[in-house]
Formats: structure tokens, C-alpha cells, sequence
């Protein structure tokens, strides 16, 4: 009986309520942010739910951070949506004279009238040549009786305005291609390669051409040739204001080549003497020069437009504008935004663009500070919560393919490539990446095990780490939320 009494008032044990999934998830990504080895490190991560709003994890989501090339997903989705997944740039081939049939002499001005289109470049035709579009109109006007031209090539670019660097720019990226100037006219993306092969012999001067080849650079210095393969050390720098670039260095003897780029001065005066010399050695005689229209003597009142060169859709340009993380599309974008609101297109007025698009979104005007296209400059700034807004914005809207088929693969293609392979965010995640020294950022879209996508921004801002254990943790991070189950 005492025995009895003794079991029934007993009370079992209290047992700690087993953790939920989220709470474990929300733990684990703790856990890999807290590494010792970030003390100093600035973080700030947002992760949410397409389908249910439902945010899974959050830390400083409110507060600021540059971005890098992260901005470009704003500047992606407003390009989208302002100007449609099948918008095409459009550039006039026109003349300022009449056109002699018999003879085949145009007495006059070729003129180029610009439209801000970013992809005069090999990344955009089957041949991958960057001149073939220009040996396309040395074609088009032969087939018109054109063989001739008694006057000048011209470059009008007046559709954008003349500053052609972003705002914020560090004075050492400029004449990197990373950094090339932009306008109404830009070809090849506004650089030039440089390939160097060894010479014949160890001490022999190397080879060196420029791809696609031009007179618009001069090259001082001299590359030589090494049989030690740990010396090897090349340079190809143009000097500030000029289209001049310095050479320098050693290759080594058992390499086929090696490839630097640079970024020439005035990208219109680039684009017109590259089209002049691909017309006069594709059957088109050029008298004149190539000259900017600002700089001609002659002013045309009227021109007569003879063809009208059409670029690729927006989504196919997207495509290396995202995955490749190409600067200059992003620049371009920013500024032909800003000529569709008034006369000429600026940074100002491209800015005043995407802000109002990101007030219709609502995005709040305290998380974010736009100021360039392309996230090179350190007068950006983003916060997570932003960046996962525009992401859940774009995934309602009929043109969200566009953006997302144009996001790095995990594993696969793009700035993503080389990173989270044999992981179940391989094939799987699509996300921008972003860097600028001491600023890594991974922003974009995953899909858990149940089938559920999610939006995530991760960014670090103040490291003080080599880059790839950065990049490992948000590796870990959006790998974890590939893994996710309910």
C-alpha cells in the first residue's frame, strides 16, 4: 500500500522540449558566423521564405553594408522592369552628304549615332569576334554602293552624358578592364587584350599583340622571355589620361601565352577608330579620320540614317551581366534608365530611376545607397533586407525568369563555378556574387530538401581574412539551407 501510494504521486521527469528544425537550422547558421575567425568581421544575413513570407533567419538584415557587385541585382531587376526582358538598344548607321552611285563615294561624314548599346563585343556573336559586327556594316554599306568615304567616321554619343567612370571609382582601377570607360558608343566592352608569347628563345623578347588588334594603343616597354617558370611576373598598366600603356616582365618559355587587359581612354574615339580601321581594311576607303561628333569642325544639321544596328534582348544580356559579373553592362543599364526619363542619361538621373522603382517595390529609402550600376564603387550600400526584397519582388513578376536563368549555377557556371560542388547546393542555388576588398557578398535564391525556395542574402563587410574562408562560410550557409527540411 505505501508502495502504491508512493508510484502514483510520483511526477516523471521534466524533459527539455526537443529543439524544431528551425531552431536547429537557426543554431547552425549561428554557429558558422560565430568562428573565432571573423571576430572583427562585419555580418549581416537574411533568409525568407518565397512561398510563406516566413523568415528563417536574420542578423543586422537593417543594417548597412557595401555590397559590390551584389548591386547589380538592383540594377538587373530595375532594367527589367523599367525597360521589359525584350528590350533591344538600338544604334543608327547614318550619312552627312550625298552618296555619288556611280562612283561609289559617299561625299561626306559616316556617322554612328549611339544608343547606349553595351554589346558591341565577341561575347555576343557565334563567331565570339569582336569585329564582326563592324565587318557586318563594311558589308552592309558596299551592298548600298558605298566603297568610298570623303570625310570623316563620327561617333555621336550624345544620348549619355560625357562622365564615363562611376562615382566612388578608386583612382587604381582606373585603365583596369575591370574599371573601362562607358558611353553611348562602347565596343568591346570597353578593353583590350594584350597576349604576350614567349620568344624563341630564354632572353628573346616576347611576342605581343593586341586583341582585337588597333593603333588606338601605343605600347611602351618590352616583355622577356624566362626559363624559370616561379619568375614569371608580366604588367600591362595605361597611363592615366592617355592611350599610352606600359609593359613589363618575364614569361615563361614552356607557356603558349599569356593574356593581361587594359581599358583605352575616350570610349567613343575608341569605338570610331576601330570601326575606321576595320571599314578601310574590309573594302571601305576612309579619307578623314574618326573623331568624336564634339570635336568636329563641321557640325551636321541633318543626317540620313541608312541602317539601324539591333542588339541582343535584355535577357540575353543579363546573362553575362549576372554570371560573369561584366561592370560596363551595368554601367550602361544605369545610364540608359536615366535617358528614358529625360534628355541625356547620367548616373543622377539613372539613380532617380531605380529609386522610384524601389519606393513602387517598397523598399525603404534608409536601406539603401545607390550609386553606381555596377557595385565598384564604395559609396554603395545595402542592407540584406533590401537585397531579399528585390529577390521576393522579381520571384512574383512575369519577367522573373529573365533574372533568375541569368544568376551563376552553384557548381556550374559563372563567378559560382568552382564553389559548393558535390553539395546539395550544386545545380541548385542561384545567387550574385560580389567583391570588393574587404566586402564579400552571396545574395540570391535556394531551394530546400522540401521543395520550398527561399531568398538569402549573406554579406561581409571589415574582414581582415583571405577572401576563400569567407566565401567558404557562406558556402556552408547556403549549403545548410539546400539541406533544410520542415
Amino acid at each position: 500500500m505505501l508502495v502504491a501510494t508512493a508510484c502514483v504521486g510520483k511526477q516523471p521527469p521534466t524533459l527539455a522540449p526537443p529543439l524544431q528544425t528551425l531552431q536547429l537550422l537557426q543554431a547552425e547558421i549561428d554557429t558558422i558566423l560565430d568562428d573565432p575567425a571573423f571576430h572583427n568581421a562585419y555580418w549581416g544575413v537574411m533568409v525568407q521564405s518565397l512561398e510563406s513570407g516566413q523568415i528563417l533567419y536574420r542578423r543586422n538584415s537593417r543594417k548597412l553594408f557595401m555590397p559590390a557587385s551584389n548591386m547589380k541585382l538592383v540594377t538587373g531587376a530595375v532594367s527589367l522592369a523599367r525597360l521589359g526582358a525584350s528590350h533591344r538598344f538600338h544604334t543608327r548607321v547614318a550619312v552627312c552628304g550625298p552618296i555619288d552611285t556611280t562612283t561609289g563615294t559617299l561625299n561626306g561624314d559616316l556617322v554612328v549615332v549611339g544608343g547606349g548599346d553595351p554589346t558591341f563585343s565577341g561575347r555576343f556573336n557565334d563567331e565570339e569576334d569582336p569585329l564582326a559586327t563592324f565587318r557586318g556594316w563594311a558589308d552592309s554599306l558596299q551592298a548600298r554602293g558605298i566603297t568610298r568615304i570623303e570625310g570623316n567616321v563620327v561617333g555621336d554619343d550624345d544620348l549619355f552624358d560625357d562622365v564615363h567612370i562611376g562615382p566612388g571609382w578608386a583612382w587604381d582601377y582606373l585603365g583596369a578592364a575591370y574599371a573601362a570607360e562607358v558611353g553611348a558608343l562602347l565596343f568591346n566592352e570597353g578593353a583590350l587584350a594584350l597576349r604576350f608569347v614567349p620568344g624563341d628563345s630564354v632572353y628573346q623578347p616576347a611576342i605581343v599583340s593586341l586583341r582585337p588588334p588597333t593603333s588606338y594603343v601605343s605600347l611602351h616597354g618590352e616583355v622577356g622571355t624566362t626559363d624559370d617558370s616561379t619568375a614569371v611576373f608580366l604588367y600591362a598598366s595605361r597611363r592615366p589620361f592617355a592611350n599610352d600603356a606600359d609593359i613589363g616582365g618575364a614569361i615563361w618559355i614552356g607557356r603558349d601565352s599569356l593574356t593581361r587587359y587594359i581599358a583605352p581612354y575616350d570610349p567613343t574615339l575608341f569605338f570610331v577608330t576601330v570601326l575606321w580601321e576595320t571599314l578601310r581594311t574590309n573594302g571601305v576607303a576612309v579619307s578623314g579620320a574618326p573623331l568624336d561628333r564634339d570635336d568636329a569642325v563641321t557640325q551636321c544639321d541633318s543626317v540620313t540614317t541608312l541602317f539601324v544596328h539591333e542588339s541582343p534582348s535584355l535577357d540575353r544580356i543579363m546573362r553575362p551581366f549576372l554570371k560573369e559579373s561584366q561592370n560596363q553592362i551595368g554601367e550602361m543599364l544605369l545610364r540608359y534608365l536615366g535617358a528614358t526619363a529625360t534628355d541625356t542619361g547620367s548616373v543622377a538621373a539613372g539613380r532617380r530611376v531605380v529609386g522610384n522603382t524601389l519606393t513602387s517595390w517598397g523598399i525603404p529609402e534608409d536601406s539603401y545607397v545607390y550609386y553606381d550600376g555596377s557595385g565598384l564603387s564604395r559609396y554603395n550600400y545595402l542592407a540584406p533586407e533590401a537585397i531579399v526584397r528585390v529577390l521576393r519582388t522579381m520571384a512574383r513578376r512575369d519577367d522573373f525568369a529573365a533574372l533568375y536563368d541569368a544568376l551563376p549555377v552553384a557548381g556550374v557556371d559563372g563567378t559560382l563555378e568552382q564553389r559548393m560542388r558535390g553539395s546539395a547546393a550544386e545545380g541548385n542555388a542561384r545567387a550574385k556574387t560580389g567583391f570588393i576588398s574587404n566586402a564579400r557578398a552571396l545574395s540570391g535564391y535556394v531551394t530546400t530538401r522540401d521543395g520550398e525556395m527561399l531568398a538569402f542574402s549573406i554579406i561581409a563587410n571589415n574582414f581582415d581574412t583571405p577572401v576563400r574562408p569567407v566565401e567558404y562560410v557562406q558556402d556552408l550557409v547556403v549549403e545548410r539551407l539546400a539541406n533544410y527540411r520542415r
